[in-house]
């Protein structure tokens, strides 16, 4: 087995609670101070349709928008070979828990895959960035999925620039797991890549706490959930701890793991903004993005995760490529740190290049 001599411990199955356990403990803590949505925060569909942003290394960068069934707008950015002589394959990119398009965790792969060869649609979420969509900066994973479907029925309506029969998904961390689902349930998605995912369902969450704490955590995520049925109202909390933030105030994330990125100017782009739902946290409680795996079928799949890696682990993309039936690929990248595949150039590089031969070798 791939764990054997990479040293995991129950102390990185604890580091891992915090990354993903704190803010889901805490979220309860603050319902008796509900803070309310910023009031220059915009609710307001996205304005203003495609237009032409640039060309740099031979990518062409345009910013699209498409409009989901509910008439949620979603703006994305496009980016085509600018030497294309007709369609391409396209690969869709599904964002990691609350990021926007502009942020390197997207930027940096859809560039680069585009570069080698690809049409490339990132997009910012309902509710996020400059999508429309209410409440806004409140994460569901049911809810991307269905956009993420959405955007596949765009690329493929794109027939001068896309071919409709090689269509992948590509995702990051929380992402990375949707991609796979996304493939799972969409036979127009061919093949999915899942760098770095979060690849939970609720008996993992369970294990990666103990029973109580989840139980805790479930409880106040629960009651937080019926109190905005019956008044609408939902609490906010920073995403995570920075610079003017009180130590005494709860955030989503309080882990060192993504203060490193989200906290810094590697992650903290003008057009993401340090807030969201308490009630985001629910969605790692409950959703289940593990078991796509069975149903993949035939389709292909590629993992790639860092050997140091204490937030997403690569056990769990181990057992989860030991699941794949059709053609598979784990890479372990050595050294790589879960940040690491977010936007450190030479990992990032080298995942794009073993994603581009995958992907090319494996498209039906």
């Amino acid at each position: 087995m791939m764990s054997d001599g990479l040293g995991f411990s129950r102390r990185r199955l604890l580091e891992v609670t915090t990354v993903v356990g704190a803010g889901a403990l805490v979220s309860g803590a603050c319902a008796a101070g509900s803070s309310q949505p910023n009031p220059e925060l915009s609710t307001e569909p996205a304005e203003g349709g495609d237009s032409v942003l640039g060309t740099e290394d031979g990518v062409a960068l345009r910013r699209v928008v498409f409009r989901a069934p509910d008439g949620v707008e979603l703006v994305g950015h496009l980016r085509v070979p600018a030497e294309a002589g007709g369609p391409l394959p396209a690969v869709l990119l599904s964002n990691a828990m609350t990021s926007v398009k502009e942020q390197s965790v997207q930027t940096g792969y859809a560039h680069g895959l585009a570069r080698a060869g690809f049409v490339t649609l990132t997009f910012d979420q309902r509710r996020f960035g400059e999508s429309g969509g209410e409440p806004r900066q409140h994460e569901d994973n049911e809810d991307r999925l269905s956009d993420l479907q959405v955007a596949v029925s765009y690329l493929t309506g794109l027939t001068d620039q896309v071919l409709p029969e090689r269509i992948a998904a590509f995702g990051v961390s929380i992402g990375g797991g949707l991609a796979m689902r996304l493939c799972a349930i969409d036979p127009r998605v061919q093949a999915f890549v899942a760098i770095a995912a979060g690849l939970t369902d609720p008996q993992r969450i369970r294990q990666l706490f103990t029973p109580d704490a989840y139980a805790s955590a479930l409880a106040a995520q629960t009651s937080a959930l019926e109190r905005y049925h019956r008044t609408g109202e939902l609490d906010y909390l920073p995403i995570v701890r920075v610079e003017g933030v009180p130590a005494e105030q709860p955030v989503l994330f309080d882990s060192p793991i993504a203060i490193e990125y989200y906290g810094s100017a590697r992650g903290a782009v003008p057009q993401w903004e340090n807030r969201a739902t308490a009630l985001s946290l629910r969605t790692i409680l409950v959703r289940d993005t593990r078991h796509a795996a069975d149903l993949v079928g035939p389709r292909a799949g590629m993992l790639a995760v860092g050997t140091a890696d204490v937030s997403t682990f690569p056990e769990d993309h181990q057992a989860v490529h030991d699941r794949l039936t059709g053609p598979r690929r784990l890479l372990l990248v050595e050294g790589a740190t879960h940040n690491d595949l977010y936007d450190n150039p030479r990992y990032v590089q080298q995942v794009v290049d073993e994603a581009a031969a995958f992907l090319q070798a494996n498209f039906a």
